[in-house]
């Protein structure tokens, strides 16, 4: 072999060496991630408070309707005054105001009477007057005489979701008295107790007519519609997952009930669709005041749909340094010790292969956006580079996954809050709608664990339940 062949030998093993060298693909070893679960995230449980208004004018007049519209009674005596007599009501004409329920009664009455000062059985065991009785009557071929009769009802709501209430004769006036010159009688009191005795009855039915008011049906409705997840399309689903209810006092006005419902509630928005799991509509736990809603809502996003986002950033893009082309792939985020992250990114272009680094997610509550600051190469990562391609050990590649791994989450927030808001603003069922505005909604801290980002967002707002 002469000395120009092994010149060229050692010229084309030497290019050989290179070429395989440039192509060598870096694959650092992968950065020790975190061994010991982390506990889960407790979150705290928030109280909204809703205003349900219950339209009662329906079961009014089906109280109205079931009642009987005429009376009639009669007593027999001997001696003394007998009587019979008839009670026609008019229209039930309701009012709510405040604590009670008041329905005045109308009505007008015939009273026919007769009077025997003293009665014997010598002849009939059933007894005979000594003398002719004396006949007399009101309303009898005449126009009938008036009388209103007003009621108020209190009415509370028993653990179990039952009206309960309270009647009472709230107020008694005839207006034409009843009063018997002929034998010098006054009927009027006679009446009272007659006609007061009968509407007793009127009194139950409308009791029975109020028990019968499915509140019930219409609030669990309501529990199992917040305790299933909404979809809030890219951004995941929302789980508003109540933990138990209580009910304030019902406040009347006109045909309009209002009662304060508080949840108590631990929403979550997870990016994957969450484990269904229904909790029964609890008993009424103490009711305690609240205005709005003000409440924690977690925001679970995982990494994988994290990785996407990054990816979807990153991918693509290309820089050089010192004339060697790298081209970004993929970006994986994987949980790491100490609350940091640890970033897979894919690359190829002159050299290819996977870079590690690490960083701690930052949050900025003023303009709400999280930052990896010091997002730098994992050591291992660093001690690779330094061996086999010291030229990729380089600021531009931090710099960019740097602002890369920026999310501005404004933009996002607002949108969200148009998505919840739409879901807070519909009819649940025939009858049953939900209105709702939310005032504000921000992120408060972050919370990253072994597989999710914990995102805790504040919001504020009103919502409303009308019957």
């Amino acid at each position: 072999m002469n000395i120009k062949t092994l010149s060229f030998n050692i010229f084309t093993f030497s290019l050989l060496i290179i070429v395989l060298l440039s192509c060598k693909t870096i694959e650092p070893i992968i950065p020790e991630t975190i061994v010991e679960e982390i506990p889960e995230l407790t979150q705290k449980e928030s109280t909204t408070y809703l205003p349900i208004r219950i339209n009662l004018a329906p079961y009014l007049a089906e109280a109205e309707k079931s009642l009987p519209k005429s009376f009639i009674g009669k007593e027999d005596n001997c001696d003394g005054v007998s009587y019979s007599y008839k009670f026609n009501r008019n229209p039930i004409k309701f009012e709510g105001k405040g604590d009670y329920l008041y329905y005045e009664v109308d009505g007008k009455y015939a009273l026919n009477l007769n009077y025997c000062p003293n009665c014997t059985t010598l002849f009939d065991s059933k007894g005979t007057c000594v003398i002719p009785r004396v006949y007399a009557s009101c309303g009898v071929g005449e126009p009938m005489r008036k009388v209103m009769v007003a009621y108020a009802t209190k009415f509370k709501i028993t653990p179990d979701f039952k009206f309960k209430t309270t009647t009472n004769l709230h107020k008694f006036e005839t207006i034409d008295a009843c009063e018997i010159t002929v034998f010098n009688y006054d009927a009027t009191g006679k009446l009272r107790k007659e006609v007061v005795g009968v509407l007793k009855d009127l009194e139950n039915d409308i009791d029975k007519e109020m028990a019968s008011i499915d509140i019930r049906t219409e609030i669990e409705e309501v529990w199992d519609m917040l305790s299933e997840p909404t979809s809030l399309g890219k951004y995941g689903f929302l789980s508003i997952r109540p933990k138990s209810i209580s009910l304030s006092d019902i406040k009347f006005e006109n045909k309009q009930a209002s009662i304060e419902l508080n949840l108590t509630i631990q929403p979550v928005v997870t990016t994957y669709p969450p484990e269904l799991k229904l909790n029964k509509l609890p008993l009424l736990s103490e009711h305690k005041k609240a205005n709005g809603f003000d409440i924690n809502l977690d925001i679970i996003a995982s990494y994988d749909s994290l990785s996407s986002i990054l990816t979807s950033e990153i991918a693509g893009k290309k820089i050089m340094i010192k004339k060697n082309e790298v081209i970004f792939k993929t970006v994986d985020i994987q949980s790491a010790l100490n609350n940091q992250l640890n970033l897979k990114v894919g690359f190829e272009g002159k050299r290819k292969g996977t870079l590690y680094l690490v960083g701690t997610p930052v949050f900025d509550s003023i303009q709400q956006i999280i930052s990896f600051p010091d997002l730098v190469f994992d050591l291992k990562t660093k001690n690779a580079l330094l061996k086999s391609a010291k030229w990729l050990f380089n600021s531009k590649i931090t710099d960019l996954m740097r602002t890369s791994a920026t999310f501005d989450l404004k933009p996002h927030l607002i949108e969200m809050k148009k998505m919840i808001q739409k879901e807070m603003n519909r009819e649940i069922s025939k009858g049953v709608k939900l209105t709702g505005e939310i005032d504000s909604i921000e992120l408060n801290a972050i919370y990253p664990n072994h597989r999710n980002l914990i995102l805790r967002v504040n919001s504020k707002g009103e919502i409303k339940l009308s019957m």
